[in-house]
């Protein structure tokens, strides 16, 4: 269970870092350094909140399963 938030954290981080870089938000230059690694901050967090959902959910608490929340985030 640990080694699977693990490396969900570090593909939140991965993700992040591959969607600032590619230019989702705007060209890097233009968004300068600080504001990028806010954006990042921030999609980090928002997966943080997710795999912590996940959890809840298989704990038994909410109705449905991870795999929705994972869709219903991604819409």
């Amino acid at each position: 269970n640990g080694a699977q938030k693990l490396l969900g954290i570090l593909i939140a981080i991965g993700e992040a870092v591959a969607y600032v870089l590619s230019g989702m938000y705007g060209n890097v230059s233009q968004l300068g350094a600080g504001n990028a690694i806010l954006i990042i901050l921030q999609l980090f967090f928002a997966g943080i909140i997710v795999i912590c959902l996940d959890e809840l959910l298989q704990k038994g608490y909410g109705l449905g399963s991870g795999i929705s929340l994972f869709i219903a985030t991604n819409i």
